[in-house]
């Protein structure tokens, strides 16, 4: 039986981020994935995430995100392949909803390029959006797109590269640790390290569940859409950016459209309840398009409502729709990420070197303590 120093269970963002952190200090590290390589069966694919600075979601995130932005661009140069398309992002809402005073009070607090954009140019800055009575309306110089499927084919990549073994279509059933070593099996094979990491998103309640205080993770099915654009407005290469409104009836978000024919746009709010994620239905129902397809008709009319593409994916919300990164509570040697709530994906390069560290240090340098599962106790 071969020895691992490290077992990581999962490659989606986080997984195959853990595993390249860790295998860049030298050690032997495992992947084990259930899916095949390139899957687009859980939450890393879509072609498309938003990255910015000034988020709103927990001014304690910015820093973690400020260093994450740092290392995606550290890939970039390393791989030598586009990973951010730098455009900028608008947000619109009511003054006191949480993407706008948000954003601001992260801005004020970190000293973040955030600026307001006033009635007089929102016609001249972004055109082919019809700006709701009331909505204040910001720019984010520094946000952008991550390109996720690259981002994720990158990592795995230069995890190979330093000696990552990667098993695909491998199933974990269930593991064990004593504290110094684990077990993990799968049903055909049972391998064994010094160190595992489980970033299983949807399937982590599966694999943490048992442990005392997790707590309840609520697994969404959501939909991604590209729709037929009829106007320059939203091109990415005439300058367009990427966009979050907060509406009365959700919250929707896009991007640019970067092939000058599809925009993506989808929903953020809302969501059906999954109970096994492994049979998430990919259908396309109208109550699915009905809120967006209502969106766009109201904010941008240039954009034809009837989608091109979809697909399906997966929200895993924890309780307070923030990330939980943290220890085993009885095991040193087993680090967790979960419940990434939809909004994740771009701290998975900063994430990824901070479940490494817990993992094989059993502590890390980075500030995550606002992150860790005893804040639910």
């Amino acid at each position: 039986m071969s020895k691992y120093d490290l077992i990581v269970i999962g490659a989606g963002g986080f997984g195959t981020s853990a595993a390249y952190y860790a295998a860049k200090r030298g050690k032997k590290v495992l992947v084990l994935e259930q899916f095949e390589r390139g899957h687009r069966r859980g939450s890393s694919h879509g072609e498309s995430s938003i990255i910015r600075k000034a988020y709103f979601e927990h001014p304690d995130s910015i820093p973690l995100l400020q260093q994450g932005y740092k290392l995606w661009v550290k890939l970039e140069e390393i791989s030598q392949r586009e990973l951010i398309s730098p455009c900028g992002l608008m947000l619109a809402g009511r003054p006191d909803c949480n993407a706008i005073a948000g954003s601001r009070s992260a801005s004020q607090i970190h000293g973040l390029d955030l600026e307001n954009i006033s009635e007089a140019d929102l016609e001249d800055r972004f055109p082919g959006f019809n700006i709701p009575d009331g909505y204040d309306v910001v720019y984010e110089v520094d946000g952008g797109v991550l390109h996720v499927e690259d981002c994720v084919d990158v990592l795995t990549s230069l995890a190979e590269k330093r000696g990552a073994e990667f098993q695909w279509d491998e199933a974990v059933t269930h593991w064990e640790s004593d504290g110094d070593h684990v077990k993990v099996w799968t049903k055909e094979t049972t391998f064994e390290a010094d160190a595992l990491i489980i970033t299983a998103g949807a399937w982590s309640s599966k694999l943490l569940g048992e442990i005392e205080g997790f707590p309840q993770l609520n697994v969404l099915r959501k939909l991604m859409f590209w729709f037929p654009v009829t106007s320059d407005a939203y091109d990415f290469s005439m300058g367009a950016s990427g966009f979050l409104f907060d509406m009365p009836y959700g919250e929707f978000y896009g991007f640019p459209c970067l092939d000058g024919q599809v925009i993506k746009v989808c929903q953020h709010s809302d969501g059906d309840l999954v109970t096994a994620p492994s049979e998430l239905d990919t259908e396309l129902y109208a109550e699915d398009l009905e809120p967006v397809a209502r969106f766009l008709q109201e904010v941008m009319p240039d954009v034809q409502a009837t989608p091109e593409s979809h697909s399906a994916y997966m929200y895993t919300m924890s309780p307070d729709q923030q990330f939980i990164v943290d220890q085993h509570p009885s095991y040193q040697n087993v680090a967790f990420g979960a419940g990434f709530s939809g909004h994740g994906f771009e701290f998975a390069s900063i994430l990824g070197k901070v479940l490494s560290d817990l993992a094989i240090d059993y502590e890390t340098e980075l500030p995550i303590d606002f992150l860790r599962m005893d804040r639910f106790a």
